[in-house]
């Protein structure tokens, strides 16, 4: 898919005010697409559902001035990744309101969403036109809508917990305020939506379409979120359910080695269920635009200066891994050289997506633009997804530590000169299923670390299912100043937001 030109369709309104006018200067035809004519054949469609995977891009890439990426939201609040530098994700206690990376989390989320929502609609109204010629786009569209809908409402419940649920296109003011979302809202839509996808993607696409979406992603995220909603509700249910959408996969299986999920000629392989699709960075692109502009022929690369090195105005705090997450590993574990560089003296640590030149074409861009994509869902997450479920609803423990295991085979063979004697296969000998869990958390972290989020994720869901207490934590933080609340667990929404929607409330603590 890197290949595909995004093409987003902007609607602009611009006000003139002029002295006089007359019928040569008001009866002007537009220029370009309109709403009114758009929408109506497949090419446009399918260019209007390449413009929801399009809004990816303002997740992953850098946008111009210091600090202005956000990964940090992701990656700095667990214990994984630490910094020195003056950053509120890494010591909780300075988040508000007005973070910047925050607010710009929430408006881009509610800008895909609204594409999404606007395809879907446009879909129920020309679809029996607009797809004359080829009708299975119409579902595979709907499919990948819904699939990304989801995707962002389960991102916005991790990251804020109760941001306003949005199911459909807003045209008229009174419906421009929705208020917050309460308890698992945002994972109720999301399996909804996830189910109706799962039927309607296709298996596969021809190479020209490849990486995006699939059933088996909407069956792999759909169990996902059924974990996490499982988890904080105590439904045993959602763990059956999660199970069968997982069982449901087929044609997946892990990577040989386990550095090939980061290896940039090796993207979309028999691992990966979902990825952003980055590209090498045109000179044109001006990032500092605060729109689309900067976004529109699809050759955006992810951003990856927070591992490195990079000028001040660019944002000189540099993440690196903790010692808590070098600890985890065996001496010996294969697929240590592939996440960090053991060097206790090393602070720009952190290798993966960037080992071997994997990175960038151009590793002196002063933007830490990076080529390789970021694998946001693949195949050894759902094989611990489905092991989880499997303890959480009392399932077969030996079938459980068997999925582990399979990931723990893969490390070992990971070796670059044979086979590694660690890490070692779990044996049950009579484990309980606590323990159990506890090894699965800790695969979780080791076979995870430094992508998508995941450990802040896994932290935060059993930290409001009361199975940890942040408050005690050990995050391993460089900041002496870190200091967990239990209102942390949900991040503060935009106090522009609050203050101009009355129907919605601040988060608690903030």
């Amino acid at each position: 898919m890197k290949n595909i030109n995004y093409i987003v369709i902007l609607l602009i309104i611009t006000g003139i005010i002029g002295y006089s006018c007359d019928d040569a200067t008001i009866e002007l035809e537009p220029i370009g697409d309109t709403e009114a004519g758009f929408f109506q054949t497949e090419e446009q469609m399918t260019q209007a559902v390449l413009g929801i995977y399009q809004k990816l891009t303002f997740f992953y890439t850098f946008r111009g001035g210091p600090n202005n990426f956000l990964q940090a939201i992701w990656q700095l609040p667990a214990d994984d990744l630490t910094t020195e530098a003056n950053h509120p994700h890494e010591f909780f206690s300075g988040l508000n309101g007005n973070n910047g990376q925050l607010n710009a989390f929430y408006r881009f989320s509610y800008q895909l969403i609204a594409r999404a929502n606007t395809l879907l609609e446009k879909i129920e109204e020309n679809g029996a036109t607009a797809y004359e010629n080829q009708p299975e786009l119409r579902d595979f569209h709907r499919g990948e809508a819904l699939f990304l809908r989801a995707w962002m409402y389960f991102r916005l419940w991790n990251t804020y917990g109760t941001a306003p649920l949005v199911r459909e296109r807003i045209t008229v003011l009174e419906n421009a305020f929705p208020p917050n979302s309460q308890g698992t809202e945002l994972l109720d839509q999301a399996i909804i939506d996830l189910e109706e996808a799962a039927q309607l993607l296709p298996e596969s696409w021809d190479d020209v379409n490849k990486g995006r979406v699939t059933r088996n992603s909407a069956l792999g995220l759909r169990g996902k979120v059924l974990v996490f909603r499982g988890t904080v509700s105590g439904n045993n249910a959602d763990f059956g359910m999660a199970i069968q959408n997982f069982d449901a996969i087929s044609g997946l299986s892990l990577m040989p080695n386990y550095g090939d999920n980061f290896d940039a000629s090796l993207e979309n392989n028999d691992e990966s269920l979902f990825e952003f699709q980055a590209n090498n960075q045109a000179a044109i692109n001006n990032v500092f635009l605060d729109n689309d502009s900067f976004a529109v022929v699809g050759d955006i690369g992810a951003y990856l200066g927070q591992f490195v090195r990079r000028p001040s105005w660019v944002g000189n705090a540099v993440y690196s891994a903790t010692s808590s997450l070098k600890n985890e590993y065996e001496e010996g574990d294969p697929r240590v050289p592939y996440i960090f560089d053991p060097d206790p003296g090393l602070v720009t640590n952190v290798v993966k997506y960037i080992r071997d030149g994997n990175w960038t074409n151009n590793p002196g861009g002063a933007n830490g633009s990076s080529r390789n994509n970021p694998r946001i869902l693949r195949y050894a997450d759902i094989l611990l997804l489905k092991a989880e479920a499997i303890v959480r609803s009392d399932g077969n423990l030996q079938e459980a530590v068997a999925l582990v295991n399979q990931i723990r085979e893969r490390a070992r063979m990971s070796e670059e000169n044979g086979v590694s004697p660690v890490p070692a296969d779990y044996t049950l000998s009579g484990a309980a299923g606590d323990t159990v869990l506890d090894w699965i958390f800790k695969e979780r972290r080791m076979e995870l670390a430094c992508e998508e989020g995941h450990r802040w994720y896994d932290l935060r869901r059993r930290h409001l299912a009361g199975e940890i207490d942040l408050k005690i934590w050990d995050f391993d933080s460089k900041r002496i100043d870190l200091e967990f609340e239990d209102y942390h667990v949900n991040f503060p929404l935009p106090e522009i937001e609050v203050i101009e929607n009355e129907n919605m409330n601040q988060n608690t603590g903030y």
